[in-house]
């Protein structure tokens, strides 16, 4: 029953006030014009956005990556003598070391700068 006299009263209340629409609510205006861009405008700025944050994010994953490295580093030189690397590792790591060593010689250098 109250449905009827709603529907009956409220079509009769929208032609007494002269037919005046409805505004759409503010939440329904898109997101462009309630920052009073246009789309085009919108998208980039949404774009800048994103590129932004996986900048941030990308820094941060390297800055973590550091700080782990660094983490590890610490951990070895309090480690001291402990560390016992496996023959083959030492082994590469001695031949860079010879490596590093003759390509900071003189004749080292004078080599590198006839290739």
């Amino acid at each position: 029953m109250a449905f009827m006299v709603k529907h009956m009263v409220g079509g009769q209340l929208k032609n007494l006030t002269g037919g005046l629409t409805e505004e759409k609510p503010e939440a329904e205006k898109s997101d462009a014009a309630a920052q009073g861009m246009t789309q085009e405008e919108f998208e980039q700025y949404q774009q800048q956005l994103e590129e932004e944050k996986q900048e941030r994010e990308a820094n941060f994953a390297q800055k973590k990556a550091e700080r782990a490295t660094i983490r590890n580093e610490t951990q070895i030189q309090q480690a001291g003598d402990d560390v016992v690397l496996p023959t083959e590792l030492a082994k590469m790591i001695a031949e860079d070391n010879q490596e590093e060593t003759h390509k900071q010689s003189v004749l080292g250098q004078l080599s590198n700068i006839q290739n």
